[in-house]
């Protein structure tokens, strides 16, 4: 079996959308910079390479919205992106005839954290 990258779908701390992603990185921009998605003052760093500016509102299906996080919405973005940037229909293939591999360092905590809060703010059952 072969692979071939077909498309890219870049979202990142130095640009969204590969032509952004591109220029930032041939310029060699930094995308660090202070937080800005909850309070960091408390913590010993208050820097990170955050992606500003991205909502998946007109997106995604509204539907998943409330049922994903920041992170995970951007992973969705990306391979929808990437797929545009191929130029390829999902629909016009097989199920397991394409693939989207995806790159984060971390994610997915926002969800969980929000749910375990849910789960015991409520007590025991």
């Amino acid at each position: 079996m072969n692979a071939v990258i077909t498309g890219l779908g870049v979202l990142a701390p130095t640009g969204s959308g590969v032509k952004q992603f591109w220029e930032a990185t041939l310029e060699g921009a930094s995308g660090i910079g202070p937080v800005t998605r909850f309070d960091a003052s408390n913590y010993p760093s208050t820097l990170a390479g955050e992606v500003t500016g991205f909502s998946a509102k007109g997106i995604l299906p509204s539907r998943l919205l409330p049922q994903t996080d920041h992170s995970t919405r951007m992973s969705l973005v990306g391979a929808e992106w990437a797929l545009a940037d191929a130029g390829v229909d999902p629909a016009a293939h097989e199920g397991f005839d394409l693939a989207v591999i995806t790159a984060s360092s971390a994610g997915g905590y926002e969800f969980g954290q929000r749910e375990l809060q849910n789960m015991w703010s409520k007590g025991g059952k």
